[in-house]
């Protein structure tokens, strides 16, 4: 698996580990995962299949679709996990600053 803060780097697969982190007993297809993350299905699927092939997703592929789930892989998970912990403090210091930023310009 690549480093997982440049796997985050990406929105849209930061928007599908998160659908995944919040249900990591789910198993659902393109169309499902794009309905809930809405993102478009084409470029769903190509994240989907990169995830994949960087372990973090499973994906069970029948003779019309394909069902992707999470990975079990406690290692993996706790890296995704320390990954999007560091990540959202990265963005809450920076939303701090911005907030601070603006309230400096009203008093200009």
């Amino acid at each position: 698996m690549k480093n997982i803060s440049k796997i985050l780097r990406s929105p849209v697969k930061r928007k599908i580990i998160g659908f995944f982190c919040e249900n990591p007993q789910s198993v659902d297809s393109v169309r499902g995962i794009s309905t809930w993350i809405n993102v478009k299905p084409e470029v769903v699927k190509k994240m989907l299949e990169e995830l994949t092939t960087e372990g973090i997703l499973i994906a069970h592929r029948g003779s019309s679709t394909t069902g992707y789930a999470y990975t079990q892989d406690k290692k993996i998970i706790e890296q995704i996990e320390l990954g999007l912990s560091s990540s959202n403090k990265k963005n809450n210091i920076l939303n701090k600053f911005l907030i601070n930023l603006r309230a400096i310009n009203r008093l200009k």
